[in-house]
This record gives structure tokens, C-alpha cells and sequence, in this order.
């Protein structure tokens, strides 16, 4: 996957993002404001285009201010959800599968980024299943991120929230 983000007025960022899905043998764009529930386009494509659908994309993307963001514009986001022990039970390893799939589709929808999958670490001196990923828009992520989870049945007190 492609993503690019330019600045836009009057102080937010415009994504757009494609990939080819080989399994529906589609070229998907996704664009919007960051933010913001994005727009998705699909067409048709056969797998020895896709480079070039990808290269044609990329190269629209910079004529029009698209680029690439470096780590120092974004902000770090870590959810976490921490261990009773230092091993996850079933009822944790699902809490923590569940709050990932949410908030990872939340915040890809609206160009927020993308989180790892939970992996077992040390979170604030406990042990925990940690997800993170890098955000352009600190609020919004964090928005997004408890919003996402207060769509789940994962009480909101059985996760932790960093974004810095």
C-alpha cells in the first residue's frame, strides 16, 4: 500500500492511498481529509498492471503535493491492554484481538494510520499486549481510538491509551 499526505488549509493533511487487492483483483484508492471517513474507489485490474496503476498513482500524487510524511510530523500511538499475569489469558488475548481489529479499521478509514498487531511487552511497568503505530493528528487519533473502542463489548478501564 501506497499512502501520501500534503498539508491542507487551514491546518489539516489530505491522504490518499492505493493497492492493488489481488484477491478481488481490483486497484483501490482511498482519499479524504485526515480525519475524516475517506472515499473508496475500486476498478478492475489484472495483476501484471498493478505496478503500473501504482507508478501512474504515485506520480499524480507528487504533481499534486502528495509526499510522503517523516516520523518527526507524526505522533506515536500506543493502545495497550494490560496482563492480570505475565502471560494474556483468552479472555485478554480476545479483548486485545478485538480493540485492534476496531481501532485499526477506525483510524484507516479516516487516514489516521495504521496499528501493529498486539504483541506482548511491557507497558507502563505492567505487562501487557501492546499495539502501536505513528499518527499524523494527535487528537484525532485519540478521538477515534475511544470512540472505536466504546463500539466494542471490551470495557474501556481494560485499555490504555498513549499518544505522544
Amino acid at each position: 500500500m501506497i499512502s501520501l499526505f500534503r498539508p491542507a488549509e487551514p491546518s489539516g493533511w489530505q491522504y490518499r492511498e492505493a493497492w492493488f487487492d489481488e484477491a478481488a483483483g481490483e486497484f483501490v484508492v482511498h482519499h479524504g481529509a485526515v480525519g475524516v471517513n475517506g472515499t473508496l474507489t475500486a476498478e478492475k485490474a489484472q495483476p501484471e498492471e498493478a505496478q503500473m496503476l501504482l507508478e501512474s498513482f504515485t506520480a499524480q500524487c507528487a504533481a499534486d503535493g502528495y509526499r510522503e510524511v517523516s516520523e518527526e510530523e507524526t505522533s506515536e500511538l500506543v493502545v495497550a491492554v494490560p496482563l492480570k499475569g505475565p502471560e494474556p489469558s483468552a479472555a485478554e488475548r480476545r479483548n486485545a484481538d478485538t480493540v485492534h481489529a476496531t481501532v485499526l479499521t477506525t483510524l484507516a478509514w479516516r487516514g489516521l494510520g495504521a496499528l501493529s498487531d498486539p504483541e506482548p511487552a511491557e507497558f507502563d511497568g505492567v505487562s501487557a499486549l501492546v499495539m502501536s503505530g505513528r499518527t499524523l493528528h494527535r487528537r484525532k487519533a485519540g478521538d477515534a481510538v475511544r470512540g472505536a473502542i466504546r463500539g466494542t463489548d471490551v470495557p474501556a478501564s481494560k485499555v490504555r491509551i498513549r499518544i505522544g
